[in-house]
């Protein structure tokens, strides 16, 4: 796992997909409001096209991929729940290779649950959360995150634009 310092000017850009828009109790609502305070920016994503045009424009510094996020409508999640490995492959490939954690949606049976974990992290991923996750199960693994992959560094609050 690479070992990246933010300066104290750049903002840390969190890339959190999902397979649709979700209720004011579902931790992807609570997220972003919780990190901002801290300088995280936390971009919602609800297709993997959304989320590599904002790839495209921004850095991403870590990413929260639920796989059940649809390649291109959002809304329509895949029917095996695995689109999310497409975005995790694009991910893979930017310059910087962020840093992602995987959601899994609710597993038929022990041998899907097997599959997915073993592809999730061949892939490189940090985590693995099955859903449903609490927002202190987020909060917890993204600190890990942090602390690993960043060396606890949180960027200042102030420091930074975001697009």
């Amino acid at each position: 796992m690479q070992n990246v310092r933010l300066d104290r000017s750049t903002r840390l850009n969190v890339l959190l997909t999902e397979d649709r828009p979700r209720g004011d109790g579902h931790w992807s609502h609570h997220l972003p409001r919780l990190l901002e305070p801290f300088g995280v920016y936390t971009h919602v994503a609800h297709s993997g096209r959304q989320a590599i045009d904002f790839a495209e424009r921004n850095p991403i510094h870590a990413a929260v991929v639920d796989l059940s996020t649809p390649i291109d409508t959002p809304g329509v999640p895949s029917t095996d729940g695995t689109d999310g490995m497409w975005l995790i492959e694009l991910l893979r490939r930017l310059p910087n290779k962020p840093p992602f954690v995987v959601v899994t949606s609710p597993m038929v049976d022990d041998a899907q649950v097997s599959r997915v974990l073993h592809q999730a992290l061949k892939a490189g991923a940090f985590s693995v959360l099955n859903r449903p996750a609490s927002l202190n199960d987020v909060l917890t693994v993204f600190q890990r995150l942090v602390d690993t992959c960043y060396a606890g560094s949180w960027p200042s609050p102030s420091a930074g634009n975001h697009s």
